[in-house]
């Protein structure tokens, strides 16, 4: 019984200990209770303010895309046809995770068939300039001109036939003004040589050889046989002499045909009969036993058009003729221009020909510049700095490549462009009114510390989430550079403005009522006075004054009122109270 009496008593013991002491911590000296409360101050100050928000989130990298093997683009064969190129991973020099820089080489392609296709072109250019040399040709033949400049050809001026050797004219088939009716425009013949043909006896044919000389002596046919026509003797050379001995006219005996040529002394005319002779130093030795016969000049030429189809519609008209018949021309000298509207068209024809040809080695020149520049590509290079994120292809492995591959089809590797990144996070409705679009953002990273980085806001919106509440999303881009990686923590201040040398009061100094900024200072008089205020920048320290202040005056940042019985403002007026302990 006695225990528990002690029992009772040390409890009671306690509690009353217990009150006092709480109430000696509530209730205030009654020294302070007589002067009345204390207040702690700061001076309005001078200085430089900037506003702004603290937030943190995490780096995400910006997908930089997909590094492709190189596309054919405009490679195609010698017919035009888009080819399709089998790429094979020589190397690959890069792995997943792995930062790179631009121009890095991230891949080496060979392509195996671009050899096949480039032999393939260059073969067609080659059949594209044989055509191009014949069809010259032919055009030189047809304008009876040579041809250095397809270009300068003018159509409408038809076609000029020029003498091709020196010579008389023996037959001229075109008048002036008149349609071209034959395929031989003029025969032109160089009198200067004749061409004898003679047959000689087997016995005969032993003494005689091509090249020999002999004299002949010209004779012209009469009613009753032949009579000499010109005195004297005059030499010829055997230029041919068949070794082959044929039939001869009798059908008895057997001879060997040759040809003589000879310059002709003046007016030695086809048909006339010639003597032969061996010769011995410029005199007759023996005569052949068969005269022969002078068949022809040596060098006769005709001028034939050979674009003449014959047709009696054909608008083909001599517009000049140049010469008469008979006529002696020099080698080149002009005869005769031929022009309308068929030769016109065929000249166009052929022009047109030739050019488009020229044209498609040009085509396929730019072809071959396509695959060259293909080439230069094999080299698989980073476009930007970054991070691989991951690789497609292992060394060996054969892509095929057209020119309707599509991305994915080519895709190498995927990157992350660390030049920009990302920060995806949200803030409170207090803070966001302080963050506004392309707003300055300074970031510090904690992996990286003592580097800091540049940033903006890119953009600003808000949603309402599956309880009611509203969230405000904010997207920062990052400048980036080397170090920055995907998945790092950052610290971003959102800079929303800076006022400098400006008047500045604590935060804690400044009270709202009746929806006006207000202060309390300590007037002339040691009292306290209620001032309105206009304010303008704020951060979580100070507040700029746009009036209602001036530099020097005290505002009042505590109270002994404002605070618990256990506090008081301290006497190195901290803004923060303490207790009296």
């Amino acid at each position: 019984m006695s225990k528990k009496v002690i029992s009772i008593i040390l409890v009671l013991v306690i509690v009353f200990f217990g009150g006092y002491l709480t109430a000696k911590q509530l209730v205030p000296d009654s020294s302070e209770v007589s002067t009345g409360p204390k207040y702690s101050t700061k001076p309005v100050t001078r200085g430089d303010i900037k506003q702004g928000v603290n937030i943190t989130g995490q780096l995400n990298g910006n997908w930089g895309g997909s590094i492709t093997a190189p596309k054919p683009e405009g490679v195609t064969d010698s017919n035009g046809a888009s080819v399709s190129v089998t790429y094979t991973v020589e190397e690959v020099f890069v792995e997943p995770n792995e930062m790179i820089q631009k121009g890095d080489n991230l891949v080496r392609l060979s392509a195996n068939n671009l050899g096949d296709i480039l032999e393939d072109l260059t073969d067609s250019i080659k059949d594209n300039e044989d055509k191009i040399t014949s069809e010259i040709e032919d055009l030189e033949k047809l304008i009876n001109k040579n041809i250095s400049d397809i270009n300068q050809i003018n159509p409408h001026e038809g076609i000029v036939f020029s003498a091709p050797i020196r010579g008389r004219i023996t037959e001229l088939n075109v008048e002036e003004g008149e349609r071209v009716e034959s395929y031989n425009i003029a025969t032109i013949v160089d009198d200067s040589k004749v061409e004898i043909s003679f047959k000689v006896n087997t016995y005969e044919y032993s003494s005689l050889k091509v090249n020999q000389k002999v004299l002949m002596q010209y004779r012209r046919p009469t009613e009753t046989g032949t009579v000499t026509a010109f005195d004297g003797f005059y030499y010829g050379t055997i230029k041919k002499l068949n070794s082959n001995q044929v039939p001869n006219a009798d059908g008895i005996t057997y001879v060997h045909n040759g040809v003589i040529e000879a310059d002709n002394p003046g007016l030695v005319q086809p048909g006339m009969v010639v003597s032969i002779y061996t010769e011995n130093e410029g005199s007759p030795v023996m005569a052949l036993s068969y005269q022969g016969t002078v068949d022809s000049f040596v060098n006769e030429k005709k001028i034939p058009y050979t674009e003449y189809s014959g047709d009696d519609n054909a608008n083909i008209i001599a517009t000049e003729v140049f010469v008469s018949q008979n006529e002696f021309v020099e080698e080149g000298d002009i005869l005769v221009r031929i022009a309308g509207n068929d030769v016109t068209e065929s000249i166009k024809q052929s022009i047109d020909s030739i050019n488009s040809k020229y044209d498609e080695i040009e085509d396929i020149n730019k072809r071959i510049d396509k695959l060259s520049e293909l080439t230069t590509k094999l080299m698989v290079t980073a476009p930007s700095d970054g991070m691989v994120s991951y690789v497609n292809y292992r060394e060996g492995d054969t892509i095929q490549a057209s020119e309707s591959s599509d991305e994915w089809e080519l895709q190498l590797m995927d990157m992350y462009n660390t030049d920009e990144m990302y920060i995806y996070t949200t803030v409170s409705d207090l803070d966001v009114l302080y963050i506004s679009q392309d707003a300055p953002v300074e970031i510090t990273v904690d992996a990286l510390p003592g580097e800091e980085f540049e940033g903006k806001v890119m953009s600003l919106n808000q949603y309402t989430d599956r309880d009611g509440k509203t969230v405000y999303n904010v997207q920062i881009m990052v400048y980036g550079r080397e170090g920055l990686r995907p998945g790092m923590n950052t610290n971003c201040f959102v800079d929303s403005g800076e006022s400098l040398d400006t008047l500045l009061i604590p935060i804690e100094a400044v009270f709202e009522e009746d929806n006006k900024q207000k202060v309390e200072i300590i007037n002339e008089n040691e009292e306290v006075e209620v001032i309105e205020i206009e304010v303008g920048l704020m951060n979580d320290m100070q507040v700029e004054v746009l009036s209602g202040l001036e530099e020097g005056q005290l505002v009042v940042t505590g109270s002994t009122k404002d605070l618990m019985p256990s506090q008081t403002v301290p006497e190195n007026d901290s803004f923060i109270p303490s207790t009296n302990e």
